[in-house]
Order: C-alpha cells, then structure tokens, then sequence
C-alpha cells in the first residue's frame, strides 16, 4: 500500500514474504529449516505499524492468528493465517492518506498522542500532534499514519513551512537552559571533542562567556575554533589571513578559551565549502579516537549550515549521509531546538588513502576552476568571482552488501536492490546507476538505525545556538532579513566626519563624532550589507528629525519598514559612547560593533582622540572591538566623491585572495 508520504513496507514485505511461502510448500520447493528461516522473517510486530494501521486491525479478530512460528505441523501442512487478502486490502483502506495542506489553520489535533521520544530531522524537537502551538507538532492525520521507523525521518509542520513558506512560525517551548543541558553534559563525558563555531562579522558578541567552563572544569575536553563567514570579508594585503586570526584568537582570549587544549584556529565558510576539507582533515587528525563531537556556536552563527556539508562529507558514515535528512536552516535565529547528531566516520590506512586520492583528483579541478573566476574577474570586476570557495565531497559513497546486511567498511564495492524480494544484493554499479542512487535514497531510510553505530561509532552534535543580542533578529521579516544580511562579499562604504555631525545606516545604526582632537576628520568605514543604504553625514543637532522623516516618509531608511506588521514592538535607538585612539591614515585600531548589523572600523591620523556615541536598536550588542578584525580597510579607498556635497570615498577592490594554498 503505496501513501503519499510513506509506504507501510511492514504489511506489504510482510505479505509478500507469506505468499512465497506458500507457494513454495505447495510445490514442496522448501526445505524444513528453509520454512524454518522463512517463518522467523514473518514476525508482525504491531509496535513497527502507524497508529492508524493499529488501530484498524485491531479491530479484525482474524489478525490475531498465530505467526507462522508458532505452527507446530509447520513442515507437514500449509499453514492456514485466516487472512482474507481482500478483507486486509479494506482494512488498509481506511487508513488511506488524506490531503493535506500547509494551512496553519487547518491543522488537526488529537490529544490522545503524546510526545513521541522521536526528534524532528529538521529542528530537533520532539515529535507530537496534540498540541499545535507547540514545538515538534504533526498534523494529526499524517502522524498516525507514520511507522516508528519513518518517524525517524520526519519533520514537524514549523519546519516544513519554514521550507516551504518561507515564514518562521513562533511556538511555545520548553525554556532551555543551555548552560546545564549542553555544558554540563559535554562536562559529564569522560572524552569529549568541541568545535566552536564563530561569526566573525559579529565578534565578540558571537563568543559566548560560558564556554570556558569547559576548559576550567574538565581537562579531557578539547577544542578546535572556526570563525565563520570568512567569505564575505575582502581581502585587503599581504597579511590579511593573519590579522583575521589574530583578532580571533585575542577575542577568544579575552573570553577564556585558552591554553593548550585549544588545539587549532583556522577560517572556514560553512556556505561556499572554503577550507571546510582542510578543516575535516584536523578533525581527523586530532579526533579519531573515542569521545563525542560537539559543534558549539551562538545562534546564526552557521551551524546548521557546518552541519549540513559536514553531513555530506567523508566526516559522516556513507549510510547516515544518504539516509538523515538536512538541519533547517533560515535567516532567523533559533531554528534548531535541540541536538541533532550524526555518526562520525572512523578512517583507517585504507580510507586516508582513499580520501587522498579523492582530495588529489579534486585539486586539480579547484585549480582550473579557480583560473577561469581569476580571469573572468580581471575581465568584469564582480564581487562574486573573488570570494573564497571550496568543494566538499565523499570518498565513500559505495557499500557492500553480503547476506542482506550492509557491510560499511568495505567502500569499494557496489549494490542493488532486488524489486521482487527487497533483498539487497551485490549489483548495479551504485555510481553510474541515477535511479538506482536515487532508490537508494529512499530505501537507506528504511535500512538505517542509530542503534547498527552503538558500539561501532563516536557522533556528531549540532546543538541549539545562544540567544543573546540577536535574539532582536525574530522580530524582522523575511524581506528584512533579506537586506539585513549580505548575500555575498562585502565592500565597505568610507565615509569622513568631523565634530557634530552624524551618520545613519538604514535605520538600524546611527553614529555621533562628538569630540576628535584639534576637531580633525575621522573616517567610518561602514561593513554592512550593501542593501542597507548610508546616509550622508549632516548636523548631529537635526538627526532625531531627519531619522523620522526618512522613516516615515518613502522608507528610504529600508530596514525597520514601517509598515511591517510584528508580534513585538522593537526597541527605540539606544546608544554607547566610546572613545578611540587613532594610530595613522592607512590602519585602523579600533571596530564598533553594532551587533549582527556591522561594525566600522575607525581611522584617524596618530595621536587623535575621538569621543565617538554609537546607536543601534535596543543597544544590544554595541562593543568596540581591539584589534581591528581588518585593520587596513581603509586602504581600499581611491577617490573622493564631491558630487553633491557627498563625504565618501569610492572603494575599489582589485586584489583576490590567494585560494590555491588552502587546496
């Protein structure tokens, strides 16, 4: 019986594998411990069938006959199920798939499901139906037609409307106390390896203070730090990796996370794949032994993405890759609401070998591809051909397939699947076959179980992110987001004040230059997603004016919209006053970072001090930032745009990153 979600495979093989039966006692093709082997396969367990299907056979008298194991003249006589094919085709009938929509309206409930012990494959919350304004609901209708098995790969409706619709839906969820059931368990383990997961566009205040309880109260943990989002930054020198690291690392000093447990710091971009083999590498190198993984990072950090591509990867088992379905992931913050986890790859001497070559092979077409962007970027100067990028792939997507189980160490070999039987045999190449990889798909759903990895694996966990200064990002929509985040690098937009006047980016920051020594010019250069329009500087006496007119009249502003419908208010423009030191026209020492909208870094000639009052939404997040994350932005400057009394400077960017030494 074929459903529109899923197939109850149980019935069906079931069925199957009772009329092959009997066909072969009638032509007395079976011997005794054939039957014998046979009947221990016909086991029904009514636990494996949707709640639906429970339900309707229940209610048949006839169903309850005994399994065929229980047939003491087994080998003298057919046995006889009392099982009328027809009257079991009108039973499975009335569990038959209704439609569905994605109507939040027109959900349906049933409070006599509970939540399941089973985890949404997107979010990681716990599956119900009986109450939909609640994290992990299933329409009721569709969750008592779903196996035990098929739960595993099921996500709820705020996932899939996440998905589909695009729109976030907010529902109610246990509070999470991140310190004592992340931390305290990571601290619990007697091993256990930890990956933070850093937003360098929103440093320090992606660096949560918690986690160095994780070095102070347990000596076996050890971490390794990536910063994020290493993609959206231009390159600006000779030294423009280091000083990106450097400024990681003392923020993370800063935060705790010291010593000679941190074992590695490197840069990554979880969206293009750049340096993400290199990365899996040190994984390997550092982490194949016992002891679980855990991926740590604030919310919007990138984690669901890192997990995604890692999942993909030669970092995850073959089946598992095939079989779990990817995290949710969205603008908003928060979509993940408790721990994914996958099984970790356990490489030996024939699987580094196999990766190296796999790695070999690929370089050479990371070399080529990187030739043709180098030599269209010289021809058109887009921004898209100069950010970083890499490939992330698999050494092990083959099986074997030996007596109907799947043998995961041997990568070499290939498989099918009978059609007839179901049995899963050495066949087809796996490779070359589209169908039957996409078969494949479907079916590894049906083979995989956590339980096969129990004492053969060590996992992957992605963990919910920290809600702190981004928590304001759930109150935008969509098409706010849109704007909010860059989609690609980042050119900064450079702007000159002096004493008294003002600067507004959309209208999420304002910055005041209240003071500079001997009232000298400063220069802003504002990194923030290009949709987000700057104003000129004006009169800091008429910025409370002109930002309500920008906002309410035209939405030049962009970001808050006015009309914009939300469930909470946002907060007013609250500022921080900071003052900066300037070090010399070419470097900047000091960012203000105004939470996950940007940050400037701030540029004046030596020995000018500047009184600088910073606005964002609520003030949450506003730091300054020492070091500079790019300390010579500035220089990215060519010409000062005159026109109309504009104080920017227009930045040409004709430098590209040297990708080929992270290949």
């Amino acid at each position: 019986m074929i459903f529109r979600y899923f197939r109850i495979s149980t019935i069906e093989n079931s069925f199957k594998k009772l009329n092959e039966l009997k066909r072969g006692i009638r032509k007395g093709s079976f011997e005794k411990k054939d039957r014998e082997s046979v009947s221990q396969k016909l086991e029904i367990n009514l636990a494996e069938f949707p709640p639906a299907a429970q339900a309707a056979l229940k209610l048949n008298s006839e169903f309850k006959a005994k399994h065929l194991n229980d047939q003491t003249e087994l080998h003298n006589k057919i046995p006889n199920f009392n099982l009328n094919d027809n009257k079991i085709q009108s039973l499975l009938d009335e569990v038959s798939q209704p439609d569905f929509d994605l109507d939040p309206l027109k959900l349906e409930e049933d409070a006599k499901f509970f939540r399941t012990k089973t985890n949404c494959s997107g979010c990681g919350a716990l599956l119900q139906c009986n109450d939909k304004q609640r994290d992990g609901f299933i329409d009721a209708r569709k969750f008592k037609l779903l196996t035990k098995q098929e739960l595993n790969f099921t996500v709820c409706f705020r996932c899939e409307f996440l998905k589909t619709k695009k729109k976030l839906l907010n529902v109610t969820s246990n509070s999470f106390d991140y310190d004592n059931l992340i931390l305290k368990k990571i601290i619990s383990n007697k091993k256990a390896h930890v990956i933070i997961l850093i937003d360098l566009l929103d440093m320090p205040n992606s660096i949560y203070d918690g986690w160095s309880k994780l070095i102070q109260e347990n000596s076996s943990v050890d971490m390794i730090i990536l910063g994020n989002k290493f993609d959206l930054l231009p390159n600006t020198g000779p030294k423009f990796e280091h000083s990106v690291i450097k400024s990681l690392s003392y923020q993370c000093l800063k935060k705790g996370l010291k010593g000679a447990q941190i074992k590695h710091v490197d840069l990554i971009s979880a969206k293009t794949g750049f340096n993400l083999e290199k990365v899996i590498s040190k994984f390997f190198d550092c982490w194949n032994d016992e002891g679980d993984v855990y991926l740590l990072g604030m919310a919007n950090a990138g984690k669901s993405v890192l997990f995604n591509k890692l999942l993909s990867s030669d970092y995850c088992r073959p089946l598992a890759s095939e079989a779990l379905i990817r995290a949710t992931t969205s603008f908003w913050p928060g979509t993940t609401l408790n721990m994914l986890k996958f099984p970790i790859t356990f490489m030996n001497e024939k699987k580094i070998g196999q990766r190296q070559r796999r790695l070999k092979s690929e370089l050479d077409k990371l070399v080529e591809i990187e030739d043709k962007r180098v030599k269209r970027y010289e021809k058109t100067h887009e921004l898209k051909d100069a950010e970083v990028f890499g490939l992330v792939g698999s050494s092990f997507k083959k099986y074997s397939i030996q007596d109907d189980q799947i043998d995961l160490e041997n990568a070499q070999a290939t498989y099918s699947i009978d059609e007839t039987t179901g049995m899963i045999t050495v066949g087809e190449n796996f490779e070359n076959n589209r169908d039957l990889k996409q078969k494949f798909k479907r079916d590894a759903r049906l083979i995989f179980k956590p339980e096969m990895y129990k004492n053969k694996s060590t996992w992957f966990y992605d963990t919910p992110g920290v809600l702190q200064s981004q928590k304001i990002l759930q109150n935008f929509s969509k098409k706010e987001l849109e704007i909010i985040f860059p989609k690609g690098l980042i050119m900064p937009r450079i702007y000159w004040m002096v004493p008294g006047q003002t600067l507004l980016v959309g209208g999420l920051i304002r910055i005041d230059l209240l003071e500079s020594t001997n009232d000298e010019r400063v220069l802003f250069s504002i990194m923030a997603s290009p949709a987000l329009p700057v104003i000129n500087p004006f009169k800091t006496e008429d910025a409370d004016k002109i930002y309500d007119k920008y906002y309410n009249e035209g939405n030049i502003l962009r970001v808050p919209h006015k009309h914009h419908i939300r469930e909470e208010p946002l907060p007013s423009l609250k500022s921080k006053t900071f003052e900066v030191s300037g070090i010399g026209n070419h470097m900047a020492m000091s960012d203000i970072v105004f939470s996950c909208f940007g940050w400037t870094a701030v540029t004046s000639r030596p020995g000018v001090k500047a009184k600088i009052r910073a606005f964002t939404l609520g003030g949450q997040g506003l730091q300054i930032r020492e070091p500079s994350l790019l300390p010579f932005i500035v220089n990215l400057r060519r010409k000062w745009d005159r026109k109309d009394g504009s104080q920017s400077f227009k930045a040409v960017y004709y430098k590209k990153p040297n990708l080929l030494k992270y290949l």
